[in-house]
């Protein structure tokens, strides 16, 4: 009797309505007041969502702060999703091609990047939207991802689609290029010309969509990403913990960093000229330490996801899949 009662409380629990709570219900006024929603719209999107605690568990534990830069770079460099890149590119040459034309972004960046966040594709995540959102708005009281919930609710109601209904990350991130609803109203396009912005179903607006985003965040097809240069033999043999123990009067993997050359040189860490600024990466990849400096389209692509590591593997996992296509 006592485990009965216990699994009706928790099935209970587990679907209560959550805009009875005050701050949803204080949610729903504001939403109401500085959105073309009404107050019963909102109410019935969030009517129908759930708190997740994997997703806070997600959160906290994500693999560009928790991870080594072998183990995280091994998720994405490795052959078969370079090889699963290569022949994704083959395949929609002519798409992408055109895209690179009209928007100046290199088509193996866009397939770099779509192969990171969905492995092209074929996997646009295992929640939804409304879920993982409102966790995130309301579990941790954050601001940014109420903001988010009310662009879920104007993206759904545009596109007549029931938020519960899309695929998306932990994080609520929609689509081929998982684009977090703010980002898909403001930067989603209609490539293929249906009068309709849709990053789930359309490859086209999909993929061009992702090359929009850098652009319009400053991408320069002439421009340098990333580029390694030579390190002083004395940090030439060190591994992660003991890179971030290096004392430095700027910071090392920050993606917030630019410093010029001769601040390089005045530290010591490598003799070589370059122009302008740029920030430094000191990795330990596969045996040996390494020094990759990252310029303007790397602090674009930090715009899409807001980690060194992840703009320095999508900078390799484009020049591989670029090296394999070629081949």
């Amino acid at each position: 009797m006592k485990k009965l009662f216990l699994l009706i409380f928790v099935s209970v629990n587990f679907m209560a309505d959550i805009t009875l709570r005050e701050d949803v219900q204080a949610f729903i006024k504001n939403t109401a007041e500085t959105t073309s929603l009404t107050a019963q719209e909102v109410q019935d999107y969030l009517r129908n969502a759930e708190f997740l605690d994997r997703v806070i568990e997600l959160r906290s534990n994500q693999p560009e702060t928790t991870f080594s830069w072998n183990r995280y770079r091994n998720i994405f460099i490795n052959p078969n999703r370079v090889s699963k890149g290569a022949a994704f590119v083959n395949q929609h040459y002519d798409l992408l091609d055109k895209i690179e034309s009209d928007l100046g972004v290199s088509k193996f960046y866009i397939a770099a990047i779509v192969g990171a966040e969905t492995t092209y594709g074929t996997n646009l995540g295992g929640f939804n939207p409304l879920d993982t959102i409102s966790t995130l708005a309301f579990e941790i009281g954050s601001s940014f991802w109420q903001r988010e919930l009310k662009e879920l609710m104007l993206l759904s109601k545009k596109q007549n689609i029931n938020p519960k209904d899309f695929r998306s990350s932990w994080a609520g991130a929609i689509g081929i290029g998982q684009f977090i609803p703010s980002s898909y109203m403001a930067y989603g396009i209609d490539y293929d010309d249906d009068k309709k912005i849709d990053l789930v179903n359309s490859l086209e607006d999909g993929l061009a969509s992702v090359a929009n985003y850098l652009k319009i965040h400053g991408w320069d097809q002439d421009a340098f990403t990333i580029t390694e240069i030579s390190l002083k033999e004395q940090f030439g043999n060190l591994q992660d913990d003991q890179i971030k123990e290096i004392k430095a009067p700027f910071k090392l993997n920050n993606f917030n960093t630019s410093v010029a050359f001769n601040s390089l040189q005045s530290f010591g860490l490598s003799d070589e000229f370059y122009e302008g600024e740029a920030t430094p990466l000191m990795v330990y990849e596969g045996t040996q330490t390494k020094l990759y400096l990252g310029f303007d389209n790397f602090q674009v692509i930090t715009k899409y996801n807001r980690s060194s590591y992840y703009a320095l593997a999508i900078h390799q996992l484009a020049m591989a899949i670029s090296e394999r296509f070629d081949a």
